[in-house]
């Protein structure tokens, strides 16, 4: 049985003989059918008449260039999940699939020609078919749907561990919202998150999400389970003079020690209403609770976010963590920033650590923690509770006595 079963294919590729190495490549991990363009205009055309499911996009065309293509599909609501390839470097690649993502578009990855057998099938297992991939191509839920689901207890939260990654100890948990819809099942934030943020509910939601970790916190502490639990708190809540005392206030009730709980602001998120958010991370910080920064490494005002706020965590974005491996460029900026956060006594979060591979790059380099699918996937609080016992079971022989 071939390892994907892609039913079409599209190559924009100029080079006659890079085409052919391609097609017969995506023929042989299981297309179906895959369809040809010489140049970037003929690419489109094939686009509109009809979308494959995968696009293969040369940069160095005539007519319209890869990067060009790029920004008609986006233009256009030419979704399509797509690969860069090309022959000039790796850094110029990167630069491209960056270009991409901002544009709203599915970028699975980028890879240098000519093409390897390997290379393609390691990319297309790491991205094709992830929860995050698969649901750009759905609607967004409706309004009153999500105030439903919001009002009627349906948003809860789902565990993600986070491990060391010399041993393996379990250091905490990431809450990540999904919605347990009564008839549809789990549906997954890409699809409800946007629109509570254009309804102005994010600060319901982390508060409610805080809420109910809390709640399980105090239930696996009873059987001995004390890990710091991370929220996620949108740009949009740092703003006004509630959000830190209803924070208080609950963690006053559930009576949780304060070290307990962890915010994630992400690094591109903070820069709006600067003054007000300054203010809340520090009194957050104040008040005993831990702070990451989310997805470094994927913004333009990095250092500036480092400097201007208190945190005490660095989560390294899965973008560079699944990438490093395959560009030696990134490398160079990985090595950096792990040792930035280190000269800042700031602890580091590999995220999206999908492979062995990945997991002992990132353990040699220095980084303390990694979260992601080879660990773990993200767990409702029953299998957590599960994933804990047998985790620290399979450890236990290698912990110290």
């Amino acid at each position: 049985m071939p390892p994907f079963a892609i039913a079409d294919i599209l190559i924009v590729e100029d080079s006659l003989l890079h085409s052919q190495l391609a097609a017969s490549l995506c023929l042989e991990l299981g297309a179906s059918e895959v369809r040809e363009a010489r140049d970037g205009q003929a690419g489109l055309e094939r686009m509109r008449e009809r979308l494959p499911e995968l696009l293969l996009l040369d940069l160095e065309m005539p007519r319209l260039d890869g990067v060009q293509v790029l920004q008609h599909m986006a233009r256009d609501n030419l979704r399509v999940p797509v690969i860069v390839t090309s022959g000039k470097d790796y850094m110029l690649i990167s630069a491209v699939e960056q270009m991409g993502r901002e544009l709203g578009l599915p970028i699975l990855g980028g890879l240098k020609k000519p093409l390897r057998k390997q290379d393609l099938v390691d990319l297309l297992r790491r991205r094709w078919g992830h929860d995050a991939l698969s649901a750009q191509a759905e609607d967004l839920c409706s309004d009153t749907e999500i105030r439903l689901a919001l009002d009627s207890g349906q948003i809860i939260p789902y565990y993600q561990p986070k491990v060391t990654l010399d041993n393996g100890r379990l250091k905490g948990a990431e809450m990540l919202a999904r919605w347990n819809h009564p008839d549809k099942g789990i549906i997954p934030p890409s699809r409800f998150i946007p629109v509570m943020e254009a309804c102005g509910w994010v600060t319901e939601l982390t508060l409610l999400m805080l809420e109910q970790g809390l709640k399980q916190w105090q239930e696996w502490a009873r059987h001995g389970i004390r890990i710091p639990l991370s929220v996620n708190l949108s740009a949009l809540s740092l703003k006004g003079d509630t959000l830190v005392p209803e924070i208080e206030a609950r963690l006053r009730a559930s009576r949780v020690p304060a070290r307990y709980t962890i915010f994630e602001i992400t690094e591109t998120a903070v820069a709006d209403n600067l003054a007000e958010a300054i203010g809340i991370a520090a009194r957050l910080r104040l008040s005993g609770f831990g702070l990451s920064i989310d997805d470094f490494g994927t913004g333009f005002a990095t250092l500036q976010q480092l400097t201007r706020f208190p945190f005490t965590e660095l989560k390294i974005d899965q973008s560079l963590v699944t990438s490093v491996c395959e560009k030696p460029h990134l490398e160079v900026i990985l090595n950096s920033i792990i040792e930035l956060a280190q000269r800042m006594q700031l602890s580091t979060v590999a995220e999206g650590i999908e492979t062995v591979a990945d997991l002992e790059f990132m353990g040699m380099r220095g980084c303390s923690m990694g979260q992601g699918y080879h660990i773990a996937r993200p767990m409702d609080a029953p299998r957590f509770g599960d994933w804990v016992k047998q985790h620290l079971a399979a450890i236990q022989p290698a912990q110290p006595r």
